[in-house]
């Protein structure tokens, strides 16, 4: 777990220091080639670098700290959201604890781009701060942002195109990781998905949920649930399962969570149950689906209007016909 647990006031208290500073903030970019994970330090005009701190101060001035519609999760937490930054707090897979290394010390040797080149560069670091406060920035480079000899480019001069003789890169104002001292955030999830050895941890983690729910003996065909944990979107989500079910934590009996898929519009007549009625059998996707999102709680009746919600994006489930005065809890 991390050592504090974000919010989205937290995460902008904590970016309103290095806008009000920026002046004073420095910025050393490291390299990482596409044969090593080794960090090397980029040599960088002073105007680039003061260049480089306005863009990326700017995409986080104007995308997180003014976006009033951010959330922020747990990574173990997470669901269908499309405007989250994830705060990570899983096990961190060896690959990224480079973002620590060039935060905690400068020792590192300097990136020879007379011998490597920019072809080599797969991704940025970007460490940003002063003595008080520091950022480090992951960023993935792109073969589309990097352009060398072999292709042939034209700049314009005070009168006319001439052609470009050197390598060049583009740097664009986003990023994918984010680390603090005491916290690391995830801004695009899909990069995380696919590198890092992320899946492995995700199927550790995943492993857990599976047997705290065969621990309570819900399902009677768990192998069905078992086999999705190969699938990282449904590992995901049994990773949440096994930190933070209301149901599995708060032990709700088995029969009441049947009688609660029997009665509630959205899962009646989608999850079937065994002959004796005694547990549920998962034998299709939407009942596997709905099923998870049972054990988190996501299905909500408003008091108020006797409307029934999903809580992650609270859209009304449709009904043919209100069911009204549901008993969920029989004498």
């Amino acid at each position: 777990m991390p050592d504090i647990i974000y919010n989205k006031e937290m995460l902008d208290r904590k970016f309103q220091y290095f806008m009000d500073n920026q002046e004073r903030l420095g910025i050393v970019v490291y390299a990482l080639t596409r044969n090593s994970n080794i960090p090397k330090k980029m040599d960088i005009d002073p105007d680039a670098q003061r260049g480089l701190i306005s863009l990326f101060m700017d995409n986080i001035r104007d995308n997180v700290v003014s976006n009033e519609e951010l959330s922020i999760l747990q990574l173990s937490a997470s669901d269908e959201r499309v405007k989250v930054i994830y705060q990570y707090d899983l096990e961190i897979p060896e690959e990224l604890r480079v973002l620590d290394e060039v935060r905690q010390t400068d020792d590192h040797e300097l990136y020879d781009i007379a011998t490597e080149g920019v072809n080599n560069i797969k991704v940025l670091l970007i460490e940003i701060g002063d003595a008080r406060e520091q950022m480090v920035l992951y960023k993935t480079m792109a073969p589309v942002n990097i352009f060398s000899r072999r292709n042939f480019f034209l700049k314009k001069s005070r009168t006319r195109f001439e052609k470009i003789d050197d390598d060049f890169f583009r740097i664009s104002d986003n990023f994918q990781l984010l680390r603090f001292s005491d916290g690391l955030f995830v801004f695009d999830l899909d990069t995380i998905e696919k590198s890092f050895g992320f899946h492995e941890v995700i199927i550790r983690e995943a492993t857990l949920g599976m047997a705290a729910i065969e621990g309570r003996n819900i399902v009677s065909n768990i192998e069905a649930l078992v086999e999705l944990i190969q699938d990282v979107k449904y590992a995901r989500k049994l990773t949440k399962v096994a930190r933070s079910s209301p149901v599995i934590k708060r032990e709700i009996e088995t029969a009441k969570i049947i009688i609660f898929c029997q009665n509630y519009p959205m899962l009646k007549g989608k999850i079937r149950f065994s002959e004796d009625g005694t547990q549920i059998v998962l034998d299709t996707k939407v009942s596997k689906d709905l099923f998870i999102k049972l054990l988190m709680d996501d299905f909500l009746i408003s008091e108020l209007t006797e409307s029934y919600y999903n809580s992650i994006a609270k859209d009304t489930v449709e009904v043919a016909a209100v069911i009204a005065d549901v008993e969920l809890n029989p004498a």
